[in-house]
């Protein structure tokens, strides 16, 4: 053979080769088709999920579970919900092996099957079966998608769609797109899919429009009655919503649903998503009130724009493997707490009297904290995953308390050094504008940087100084320039311990932290006498030391009675707030224009 026949001869083997190699390994070309179904089973309490992924183009295909909820901040292990796996040829129903490689992931060997189907069963869970008092029987459901569906790994970018096969007479309310078909919704990738709480079941739904925006309110009476007034809670929920929406000029997303569940007692907390929230009310405090729907309802909704699309950069797309850090959940948290409450204010729900008494409420919790001098709200935000295991609760800082009050601070500082020109309102729709309408997080020091560049005032002192470091700020100085007068007074030294009175005076342990259990102080503990004195009075003795003196508590428990030395804490700081008498008229209007939002 010739040297150019050779050639020739081996280029077309090669190039051969080559396409022989990019038909095997085509998965990157040809990407899968994924959808659910969730069926209720007979027990109304568990669910039988299934996993449809078709067009696979692997060897083996791989699933998993989250290991965490998007704003829960906490591992879990949500590959424990999984039970009775089964894998088949979608096809054929020829089942296929399925192998447990860790605690959240399964891998499916699909040995060149292009259509598998995945079954398992979710069963009853916290906060997701409902029972209904007046027939003793569950009549709903609450799903929580990082619980309950796993994800083909490698493909959570990819489009989903979910049918839901529900007892006869069960209703749906979830924000996932709707179609023709009223039991099959669909959304855009799987971090938006699971991002839609779904109520089942039995519910009362109230809607509303601002402009040409719909909202529906859902309300899960869990008691069956409904006996608050409904409408007058969803009026207060528009006044929220027109509030909110008026700080950004428009609402991003077709269509918000309130999923809110009332018991019988008292209410819960509530978890932000995209284009809906879920959130626990108190039953006899909206008969009580309509208003208590208020809170939480501003805090939630305002999280709408606010950590679920202006985000720190780690926080989506969403790791589900692994902690998810960042240093600012001040921002993300206590910047949503502080336009919750001032969006009530705002919206007349509460008034100036009421908002000053909350906001110096928050302050004196949080200066009065052992720990606010030891760590930054910067260090609190990133150590959030950790904060049970390291921080006794009531001593570390709160990006929540302290984050809100810090927004309180720099929108007054930007307005004082703009004229009253700018303010934080400005840097949110700066960040939204910037960020979250390019779908985009930010960085670690964009939001300094975006304070700095609206007021044009150089905010890296403050940062440095009361974010990132342990310095209390000027919040006196800060506050008078919206003639806000602003009073800290140090309180005598406390009890190392939170503790109680009961109805005959005597005071009962209520909370201590692992160095005072080690000294045998347990929760419950009955306190006899302080030095040796039965007949004391706290405050009268605890005015007669100093932080870090010695006192002997004699101790009554369940099984002993015992004495204990424990060293005074230093006292709490007790703050108040008020409007300052014979505020110059640059302070009124910059306290008016705060107070209005306009």
């Amino acid at each position: 053979m010739k040297p150019l026949l050779r050639c020739l001869c081996a280029l077309v083997l090669v190039s051969g080769l080559e396409f022989a190699v990019a038909q095997e390994n085509r998965d990157d070309l040809i990407l899968p088709v994924i959808d659910y179904t969730v069926k209720v089973l007979p027990d109304l309490r568990s669910l039988e999920v299934t996993l449809h992924v078709g067009r696979v183009h692997t060897d083996h295909l791989r699933v998993a579970m989250p290991n965490w909820s998007p704003g829960a901040y906490r591992l879990h292990n949500a590959g424990k919900n999984v039970k009775e796996l089964r894998a088949v040829n979608a096809q054929t129903g020829a089942a296929l092996d399925a192998l447990r490689i860790d605690h959240a992931t399964w891998s499916i060997s699909t040995a060149g099957i292009g259509d598998v189907r995945i079954r398992y069963v979710v069963p009853p869970g916290r906060r997701r079966f409902m029972p209904g008092q007046q027939s003793k029987k569950p009549e709903g459901l609450h799903i929580q998608g990082p619980v309950t569906y796993m994800y083909v790994v490698g493909h959570k970018d990819r489009p989903v769609t979910c049918r839901y096969e529900l007892p006869e007479g069960w209703d749906i309310a979830n924000g996932m797109i709707p179609t023709e078909d009223r039991f099959v919704r669909t959304a855009r990738d799987y971090d938006t899919f699971i991002d839609c709480p779904t109520m089942l079941g039995h519910f009362k739904t109230k809607e509303f429009r601002v402009g040409a925006t719909p909202f529906a309110c859902v309300y899960f009476d869990l008691t069956g009655s409904y006996d608050f007034d409904l409408d007058a809670c969803t009026d207060v929920v528009r006044r929220i919503v027109e509030t909110e929406g008026g700080v950004f000029g428009s609402y991003p997303f077709f269509k918000y649903f309130f999923l809110f569940t009332v018991t019988g007692g008292g209410g819960g907390g509530g978890l932000e998503h995209l284009n809906s929230t879920s959130i626990g009310l108190s039953g006899p405090a909206l008969r009580s009130d309509p208003k208590a729907i208020a809170s939480i309802t501003a805090h939630e909704f305002f999280h709408t724009w606010n950590v679920k699309r202006i985000r720190p950069k780690t926080l989506g797309p969403f790791e589900y493997e692994h902690e998810n850090y960042t240093g600012n959940l001040w921002v993300s948290e206590g910047w949503t707490s502080y336009y919750g409450d001032l969006s009530m204010l705002r919206a007349n729900i509460t008034d100036l009297d009421q908002y000053l008494q909350s906001m110096a409420s928050k302050m004196s919790r949080e200066l009065s904290k052992p720990r606010s001098h030891e760590h930054s709200v910067y260090w609190a935000s990133r150590n959030v995953w950790h904060r049970y295991r390291n921080e006794p609760e009531g001593r570390r800082v709160d990006y929540y308390g302290k984050g809100e009050y810090l927004g309180l601070l720099i929108d007054l500082m930007i307005r004082e050094k703009t004229d009253n020109k700018k303010s934080l309102d400005d840097v949110m729709r700066f960040l939204n504008r910037w960020f979250a309408e390019r779908w985009i997080g930010f960085e670690e020091g964009d939001i300094e940087r975006a304070c700095t560049a609206v007021s044009n005032y150089d905010f890296s002192e403050f940062f440095a100084r009361h974010v990132r470091g342990t310095v209390d700020p000027p919040i006196a100085e800060i506050l008078s320039y919206a003639g806000l007068e602003f009073t800290r007074v140090e309180m005598p030294p406390a009890l190392p311990f939170v503790h109680r009175e009961d109805a005959t005076g005597h005071l009962h342990v209520r909370f201590v932290n692992t160095a005072l259990r080690e000294k045998g102080i347990q929760r419950g503990d009955l306190i006899v006498a302080i030095d040796g004195k039965k007949d004391y009075d706290l405050s009268t003795l605890l005015a007669r030391h100093q932080p870090g003196d010695t006192v002997t508590l004699s101790l009554k428990g369940r099984k002993k009675v015992q004495d204990v030395e424990v060293s005074l804490a230093p006292g709490r700081i007790r703050a108040t707030i008020r409007p300052m008498k014979g505020a110059t008229p640059k302070q009124l209007r910059i306290r008016q224009s705060w107070m209005s939002g306009r």
